[in-house]
């Protein structure tokens, strides 16, 4: 083992609400800015429309950042609203979506691991560590829609590999999604932990993998020592 990578959606914060809450926060500036626009299309009309666009154009099946700020902008010109306010839109809802509470747990294993263990984040998403205030503590983030590829694909798990230095066999990974997480990373040579923070069993459509298994990130440092005896962790 001689680095760490990490999922961040779910694993360091809870995602549950925060989309909801940027798309009314969206919603909520399109009706102060350009109300035709938003009576056009309330946030439940904006996710099919996101559907049919993401349908339409398989090339962003990895870019949910370029997804949605399209979605906006076809809106737009459905109501003949200025592009510029499908634009100011979109940024409504990048700040509100990177508005995270992070779990108890992630803040002090960032601090026991900072300068200990080169740490990478992963991520499918759009989260940018750096505008959330965590980005000391990575070496590198990776997402998505700049590898061109997602978790469980081999091209982001190489892409943590090159920002380290080191061999893709000798990271560990940690996530709390099955999947794309914890097969995927087993499937690439990585050592896989999940976190699995509500104790639930293994899903029975997923292949099963060899895996160490956490409830809570406060258990990871134990973990590491086994695998790293000689690693110091305050």
């Amino acid at each position: 083992m001689t680095a760490l990578t990490l999922d961040l959606d779910e694993t360091l914060w809870q995602l549950d609400g925060v989309i909801e809450r940027a798309e009314r926060a969206t919603h909520e500036f399109l009706l102060a800015e350009h109300p035709t626009l938003a009576n056009a299309y309330p946030p439940e009309r904006m996710r099919a429309l996101r559907t049919e666009v993401a349908e339409a154009d398989p090339s962003l099946q990895h870019d949910v950042t370029a997804l949605r700020l399209r979605t906006l902008e076809r809106a737009a010109r459905h109501v003949e609203a200025p592009l510029r306010i499908a634009e100011a839109a979109f940024e409504v809802f990048m700040e509100a979506r990177h508005q995270v509470t992070l779990y108890p747990d992630a803040l002090p294993l960032l601090d026991r691991l900072l300068g200990r263990l080169p740490l990478v984040a992963l991520t499918n998403g759009n989260a940018d560590v750096h505008r959330i205030g965590m980005g000391h503590y990575f070496v590198a983030a990776h997402s998505a829609v700049e590898v061109g590829a997602a978790k469980p694909e081999r091209p982001m798990f190489e892409a943590a590999a090159s920002s380290t230095g080191v061999p893709l066999e000798t990271l560990i990974h940690v996530g709390d999604d099955p999947v794309t997480d914890v097969a995927g990373a087993a499937r690439h040579g990585l050592r896989p932990v999940w976190l699995n923070r509500s104790g639930s069993p293994w899903p029975e459509d997923v292949p099963r993998v060899a895996y160490d298994e956490i409830r809570g990130l406060d258990e990871l440092p134990g973990l590491l020592r086994r695998l790293r005896p000689d690693l110091q962790l305050s």
